[in-house]
């Protein structure tokens, strides 16, 4: 690659004139690390198969995930899972597979949730009871049978029921929600429409024809606020049955619909507008004086919020020391609020005067990260891809979890209102009443699982691998991303790049350095793994109420949080370096390491500018797509729509994401700009840079500032690895002052 090579990372960048930036002269990097996550991805299906019960293993039983999720009856058996024969009733738990709860809590298992044409036609009791109830051969004589048992809880009629996830939930009391949700939102239209206001106000076209309609949802098409109501209004509230899940024309119905009928335009301004105004941000952004304008005002403004506050602290304590309502030590509180805030906009004003050289190359930078990204449109649509390739390794990853999970042993407990109750083995053999135990007034059967240690080992491994997988993703696409901005940099003739470049690199960076890609991510996912350990660790402690341990805990946590965040932040810049010269990871995070320490106050000034630009650049994209939906359907589909809100919602969602993925691309580009411009720089003499527009501009004035000082007569001293450099001056070219 016409790279030269150096015996210490410390020294800058050398390299030959007929560098050519990211070519095809390089080699496969870190191998071992993709057999390693190839073998992890092995090793995790063979769990899978073990759990899922197509390969026998004694450590790893066979699991179901309906005993997750199907409830259980009172002697602890898992509705239509549990191999329990009923003696009563001659039936076997494993064919009813819906949970109905009696009144005294104590639940049953039946073969399906009673419909609205079964309500009082018979009778769920309990097991012992129900045959009884069933031995009856006329209906009077069930009926009455039942009704003894009634008494004491123990039987009830059929009532209508919903299946939701095998729990039989009565009608009456979703009913029930619905009516209290209504009447919630019902205080507050009276209270906006009963004022003092008595005239009758006229109402006029489609408000008229919502208030005489009997569907009171159509009120909410007009979309105003009922204040003020106009007479005809003030009569009209929201019913129960509108609030009701179960409704074919209520609330969650109505938005069903409104989602379903504006699915179209909710992808369009979700997707295809952000992704189109994210563009056109790119665009505002080259503008001469638009991204200066934006860095520079929002810097002021921080400057002057920070003074602001430290103002009206001060202006606080000064009226508290006299108002006679505020004690001396609170005014005086109040003082040191305003002399640390003081103290920050000093700050803040000192470091930006340090900085002020390197933010103009900043925004250098981020321009030419614009350019980049506008020529290779495709690139932005990678995380897609990304996204794309989380979801097929999710499918298969959370079956077997789904799995693993519902392999344990079933514990029995008791929950009331007031306390836990943990004897209830007893109920797991059927051999006891829930009477006995269980069933007293506010107390409800639950189960939970346990794990053998094996079992917890393999649930750590699985987390392990998601971990990894996903944070192996991550650093393909930042690999992928960093070698076509950095060889969109070196190469002289930009108008030869375009989306063909990225297709190209991509390649290059899939056959090469997917395993500098997995070593990266199993340094994040080793961590992760750890801080899920912590995190398991803080809940053991905190359920023991050891507060030493607890805080010893949270220190170490804080840690590793820490240490994620910098070795997130290094090997993205080990992918930049890998990119550019096709190094392997520890090389390339060892070279990342001393630019970064090299080009310190650059970092940081990028690392400003940046945040800036993206926070704005996220907020454009989302709030505008958000009005370019609002306007055409409030323009196009208003009739159609039962309300607004739902779709907008998505919309907003849908928006954000888009936001976040383009973000991402741009924000590497901005990184991978930086590391390109410092190579140029050490790298070349100023006639050979690739460095353009902006960029050039500021090498510029850097040579010339540097040349003023050698005129000045600056004296040569030696730095560290031999090198020697101009006072005022910084190796590789760039000026102390800049």
């Amino acid at each position: 690659m016409g790279v030269g090579s150096s015996k210490d990372d410390n020294e800058k960048l050398q390299g030959n004139a007929d560098f050519k930036g990211p070519g095809a002269n390089r080699g496969c990097t870190d191998c071992f690390c993709s057999i390693l996550l190839i073998a992890c991805w092995m090793a995790m299906t063979f769990v899978g198969l073990c759990v899922t019960g197509f390969i026998e293993n004694d450590m790893l039983k066979e699991g179901n995930p309906a005993r997750l999720t199907n409830g259980m009856d009172y002697l602890g058996n898992i509705c239509g899972v549990t191999d329990y024969n009923i003696t009563a009733t001659g039936e076997n738990t494993k064919d009813l597979s819906k949970a109905f709860y009696l009144p005294n809590g104590a639940p049953v298992c039946v073969n399906s949730c009673p419909t609205a044409e079964e309500e009082y036609t018979g009778y769920y009791c309990k097991y012992d009871k129900q045959s009884q109830v069933n031995s009856q051969t006329t209906s009077a004589a069930r009926s009455a049978v039942a009704g003894a048992y009634m008494a004491t809880m123990e039987c009830a009629p059929y009532v209508e029921s919903v299946d939701a996830w095998g729990y039989c939930v009565p009608q009456a009391a979703i009913d029930a929600l619905a009516s209290a949700a209504a009447n919630a939102i019902n205080q507050e239209i009276v209270a906006d429409c009963l004022t003092s206001d008595t005239t009758e106000y006229s109402v006029t076209g489609s408000e008229s024809e919502y208030v005489s309609s009997s569907d009171v949802g159509m009120f909410w098409k007009d979309q105003s606020t009922p204040t003020n109501c106009t007479a005809q209004r003030k009569g009209l509230v929201v019913t129960a049955e509108y609030m009701n899940p179960t409704s074919e024309d209520g609330f969650f119905d109505q938005a069903n619909a409104d989602m379903y009928t504006a699915r179209w335009v909710i992808l369009g301004a979700g997707t295809g507008v952000a992704m189109t105004l994210g563009f056109v941000y790119l665009y505002i952004l080259r503008i001469p004086g638009v991204l200066a304008l934006v860095c520079w005002g929002l810097i002021t403004l921080i400057e002057l919020c920070l003074l602001g506050v430290a103002y009206f602290s001060y202006d606080t304590s000064e009226t508290w020391k006299t108002d006679g309502q505020h004690t001396d030590s609170e005014a005086s509180m109040m003082l040191y609020v305003a002399y640390g805030f003081a103290g920050l906009g000093g700050l803040w004003f000192c470091i930006i005067c340090c900085l002020r050289k390197r933010i103009v190359l900043a925004i250098g930078i981020v321009k030419e990260a614009c350019k980049a990204v506008a020529r290779m449109p495709i690139i932005t649509v990678y995380p897609v891809f990304q996204v794309l390739g989380a979801v097929i390794f999710l499918v298969p990853w959370c079956i077997y979890m789904l799995y693993l999970a519902s392999s344990g042993d079933v514990a029995v407990d008791c929950i009331c209102t007031s306390s836990f109750s943990s004897s209830y083995a007893d109920a797991l053999s059927g051999g006891s009443d829930a009477e006995s135990s269980c069933e007293s007034s506010g107390c409800f059967l639950y189960k939970s699982f346990t794990y053998s240690d094996d079992m917890k080992y393999t649930g750590l491994y699985m987390l392990f691998s998601w971990f990894w997988t996903s944070q192996f993703i991550i650093a393909a696409g930042q690999l992928v991303v960093a070698m076509s901005i950095s060889t969109w940099y070196f190469t002289r003739d930009k108008k030869t790049i375009g989306n063909g470049t990225f297709f190209t690199t991509m390649k290059r960076a899939m056959w090469y350095h997917l395993g500098t890609a997995a070593f990266g991510s199993l340094i994040i996912a080793i961590i992760k793994t750890i801080r899920a350990v912590i995190a398991y660790l803080q809940n053991q402690a905190k359920k023991s109420k050891n507060k030493a341990l607890q805080m010893a805990l949270c220190a170490i946590q804080c840690y590793m949080w820490c240490l994620e965040k910098c070795m997130k932040f290094m090997n993205k810049n080990a992918y930049i370096q890998t990119a550019i010269y096709g190094y392997s990871f520890c090389k390339a995070a060892r070279k990342a390491f001393f630019l970064i320490l090299r080009n310190i106050l650059r970092i940081s000034a990028v690392a400003i500018v940046s945040e800036f630009v993206l926070i704005i650049g996220k907020l454009f994209i989302t709030v505008a797509s958000t009005m370019v939906g609002y306007y055409f359907m409030k323009e196009n589909m208003l009739n159609d729509l039962n309300g607004l809100w739902c779709p907008l919602l998505l919309i907003i969602l849908f928006a954000y994401v888009t936001a976040e993925m383009f973000n991402e691309v741009f924000g590497m580009a901005i990184w991978t700009i930086l590391q390109c411009f410092v190579a140029d720089e050490e790298m070349f003499e100023p006639a050979e840079r690739f460095a353009e527009g902006d960029l050039a501009a500021c090498v510029s004035k850097t040579q010339k500032e540097a040349g003023a000082l050698g005129k000045g007569g600056a004296e040569v001293q030696p730095v560290d690895g031999g090198e020697k450099k101009m006072d005022g001056v910084a190796p590789g070219g760039g000026s102390e002052l800049e």
